[in-house]
Formats: C-alpha cells, sequence, structure tokens
C-alpha cells in the first residue's frame, strides 16, 4: 500500500516561488511519486531544530523538506526553497 501525500500551507506558499520553472516542477513531481511508494527511502533525515524530518534534492538548486508519518502511511511537504535558505527554522 501507498503513502499517501499532503501538502502543507507553508509548502503551498514557498511553492509560488518556483512555479514558472517547469525544470524544478517536473522533477518535484517525479519526486513525489517516489514519496508515494515509500518516503524512508528518500532524501535524509535533518538534525537540531529540523529532527524528524528529511530533505531531499529538486534540481541543483532547490531542497524540499517533508515529514512522513509511519503510523499514519502520510507524508507531509513542509517547504521546498532554495538549497541556500531551507534549513533556516521559520
Amino acid at each position: 500500500m501507498g503513502w499517501q501525500v499532503k501538502r502543507t500551507d507553508t509548502f503551498l506558499e514557498s511553492l509560488r516561488t518556483i512555479r514558472k520553472n517547469k525544470k524544478t516542477l517536473e522533477e518535484l513531481d517525479k519526486k513525489i511519486k517516489r514519496l508515494q511508494e515509500d518516503p524512508l527511502k528518500v532524501g535524509g533525515w535533518l538534525t537540531g531544530d529540523l529532527h524528524r524530518k528529511k530533505s531531499t534534492r529538486i534540481s541543483k538548486r532547490y531542497r524540499l523538506i517533508f515529514t512522513p508519518d509511519e503510523k499514519e502511511k502520510i507524508v507531509y511537504l513542509n517547504l521546498i526553497d532554495h538549497r541556500g535558505h531551507v534549513y533556516k527554522v521559520r
């Protein structure tokens, strides 16, 4: 059984910054399909203030922060932003 993907308000807001970048949106779509299969095999676990969240690369410039909920089989998309800004706690 696959995982359900839910987009947070913060994610939807951050998505606006890349909405005109077709290549990045295509890569994001492919990554979401992989997250639906098994988010535990995608990206790496974060530490510090972002503990319990994971990060994965979307094109060379962007990172996607997401939170897998193993009990509910839900992946929460938290944020997508430039790699230089995404790890700053909001």
